[in-house]
């Protein structure tokens, strides 16, 4: 059972990442709604919805070109720029967690396991994804932007039909 001293850390590590979410205002990245405890006491934050197809989907049912898909990896990259510049590293970029929208833009979402670059890590350095996971997430150890940028790549190699699906 966690103390009260873990909690506290919890809990002050869980409102920093609040606030750095509230400031990513990207037009690449869905937007904090709102965020608090619960009658429970369980801390929860809301993201904006973002209607759309994960980036893969929305390739292969519309036939997007080479172009294309490197345009939507282009918006991926700026949207990830703008949220490593704040120091936040997502460290789950998957097809499912980059949306395509209705005006057929990128948009990033899906912070959940999401940390400050200078934060201990509350989920443990396990929390990953496999077929996207970074070789330091494999190993447990600290993840960083790099981290991100590994999964990117991966993504758009995949997008790019250069991994298979």
């Amino acid at each position: 059972m966690a103390g009260a001293g873990d909690r506290s850390a919890a809990e002050e590590l869980f409102r920093r990442e609040r606030q750095t979410l509230a400031g990513l205002e990207h037009p690449g990245i869905a937007r904090l709604i709102d965020g608090g405890r619960t009658s429970d006491s369980m801390l929860w934050f809301a993201m904006e919805l973002v209607e759309g197809e994960p980036i893969d989907a929305w390739c292969r049912h519309r036939g997007a070109t080479r172009a294309q898909r490197l345009r939507l990896a282009i918006e991926l990259c700026d949207a990830l720029a703008f949220a490593h510049a704040r120091l936040l590293v997502h460290r789950d970029i998957k097809p499912a967690n980059v949306l395509v929208d209705a005006q057929g833009r990128v948009r990033l979402l899906d912070f959940g396991i999401a940390r400050l670059a200078d934060q201990r890590d509350l989920l443990g350095n396990h929390a990953l994804t496999p077929r996207y996971a970074s070789p330091e997430q494999w190993r447990g150890e600290a993840v960083t932007v790099s981290s991100d940028v590994y999964q990117t790549g991966l993504l758009v190699a995949t997008l790019l039909d250069l991994l298979p699906v």
